[in-house]
């Protein structure tokens, strides 16, 4: 009789699966705890989820997260994905997107400055065709 598959997985080697699901997404990573428990474990590990941290992090988040951090690289990802970290000098804002682990900054109508100009041919209208309503975009 032969094995399900599910049981031919648990026989995979956890460094393989972790290299895997590593060169994913982190929606991806998240699902792939519901496949098997060595999906699991594989899912959890912090060799997955540093992947998915932005490599200049502690330079964004100096200071600015909690004095107890996560204990789980997997647990800081959903802190940064769940919470905006306000940036120094508290102009602007970063957010890790959950579905792909992209840095969405969020910025102060008062970090913006724009010189006063008495003349309307000072300014371009300048054209767009970014589309507001696509799920995902961030500006």
């Amino acid at each position: 009789m032969d094995t399900p598959a599910a049981c031919q997985i648990e026989r995979l080697p956890e460094d393989l699966l972790v290299h895997v699901i590593s060169l994913t997404s982190p929606g991806d990573a998240f699902r792939a705890t519901a496949v098997s428990r060595a999906f699991h474990t594989a899912a959890d590990s912090d060799t997955v989820w540093s992947r998915f941290l932005p490599s200049d992090l502690p330079r964004f988040a100096k200071k600015e997260l909690p004095r107890t951090p996560p204990s789980t690289k997997k647990g800081l990802f959903r802190r940064l994905s769940d919470e905006p970290v306000l940036l120094p000098r508290k102009y602007m804002r970063m957010q890790l997107d959950k579905a792909t682990g992209a840095k969405c900054f969020t910025l102060s109508a008062s970090a913006l400055q724009i010189p006063p100009c008495s003349r309307r041919a000072d300014w371009t209208r300048v054209g767009s065709d970014f589309d507001y309503t696509k799920r995902g975009k961030r500006f």
